[in-house]
């Protein structure tokens, strides 16, 4: 899009929105890159992930993209993915700026886990994100009836303080739950402080907005798919995460990934045995190429430390297969219609990183491994 004419008269003409349509088209070629792959729900769900970036681009930009005027919206949740998400997180985000100060006023949910964090820079550019400030809610000052205040500002302040940076950009909370169906999530709002009635809406915050709309889908696409492609080079296996790597695309500090390609022939079934650490949280899920986990309001598609079955060695047995092998002591997660996808296994504050064991064998031989 052409920042440069001016914004009335490019909205005007017509020409903005044409250009806009025009370079998403564009960006839809990634969803057609010859590396991707092309079984029939892949391609379903590759282009249900296009539908599904533009409605999280309008959201999040259009609608709550002004920093002066700050909106809470949900940006990874069941049918918002990307990156592949944690299905036991539940992801609020608003978008703030260096230049301003912030209260949020909340009370607490049932989250196991619930944090606050502020980031600078942009996914897809270089150097991509970067933590300004984390802090979770068990650190802060909060009411005997769950109840808290948050600031957020480059100045110290006196109770629950994060600071921002002149490049912050982003406020990030995140929850994550043992059970999310059947727990609350947190109640949150977020204020500008010192500041006077919002500025009626302007065609150069649209032309801009349009644009950063763009660039989210077009530069997080290919940040992720050319992940997939280099995982999928090596099918079922484990790669530790990369620390650098995790904290530039909003990784958790403190947190452990090991993602990969896993792939089934006819017939297979993927039995995966570790023994979990000592840690917070452990969780592990299944997901697509494009970014997104299965839908698990739907299929049993990831487990976490509550919900897995211990074998009496303290260890645990997953199954990957498309039916419940229905075998004593085994963690059944369903393939959810796929032969091929990517997995990703979570620790947080662990004192030890296993890699699963990863052993491919006939369906019908899980009841029989040792």
């Amino acid at each position: 899009m052409d920042r440069g004419r001016d914004p009335a008269e490019y909205l005007r003409s017509g020409d903005a929105w044409r250009d806009f349509c025009r370079e998403l088209e564009a960006a839809g070629a990634e969803v057609l890159r010859e590396s991707a792959p092309k079984a029939p729900i892949d391609l379903a769900e590759g282009h249900r992930y296009l539908a599904r970036m533009l409605r999280a681009a309008f959201e999040q930009i259009v609608e709550a993209g002004d920093a002066a005027q700050p909106w809470f919206f949900g940006s990874l949740h069941e049918t918002l993915k990307s990156g592949w998400d944690n299905p036991d997180n539940h992801h609020t985000n608003a978008y703030i700026s260096g230049a301003h100060e912030y209260r949020v006023r909340g009370r607490r949910g049932d989250a196991h886990i619930t944090s606050f964090a502020v980031y600078g820079g942009s996914l897809g550019r270089e150097g991509g994100r970067r933590t300004i400030a984390f802090k979770e809610l068990d650190e802060l000052e909060v009411d005997p009836d769950g109840s808290f205040e948050l600031h957020l500002s480059p100045r110290p302040q006196p109770r629950n303080w994060l600071p921002t940076a002149p490049d912050a950009t982003t406020l990030m909370v995140r929850e994550t739950f043992w059970d999310k169906p059947r727990e609350r999530r947190a109640e949150l709002r977020i204020e500008r402080q010192g500041g006077g009635p919002p500025e009626p809406l302007a065609p150069a915050f649209v032309v801009s907005a349009l644009a950063r709309s763009l660039r989210f889908v077009v530069q997080s696409s290919r940040l992720f798919f050319d992940m997939a492609d280099r995982w999928r080079a090596r099918p079922n296996t484990f790669f530790p995460s990369d620390p650098a790597l995790a904290a530039s695309t909003l990784g958790i500090p403190g947190q452990f990934y090991a993602s990969g390609w896993w792939r089934l022939g006819a017939g297979e079934a993927i039995a995966l045995d570790f023994t979990p650490p000592a840690c917070r949280y452990w969780g592990f899920a299944l997901s697509d190429y494009w970014g997104g986990s299965f839908d698990y309001r739907s299929w049993k598609v990831h487990l976490n430390r509550r919900s897995a079955v211990l074998r009496p060695d303290g260890s645990v047995r997953i199954a990957i297969a498309p039916r419940d092998p229905g075998v004593p002591g085994v963690s059944w997660l369903d393939t959810a219609g796929h032969a091929e996808g990517v997995w990703t296994l979570r620790f947080l504050g662990a004192d030890a990183h296993p890699l699963p064991a990863v052993r491919v064998v006939p369906f019908d031989a899980l009841a029989r491994l040792a």
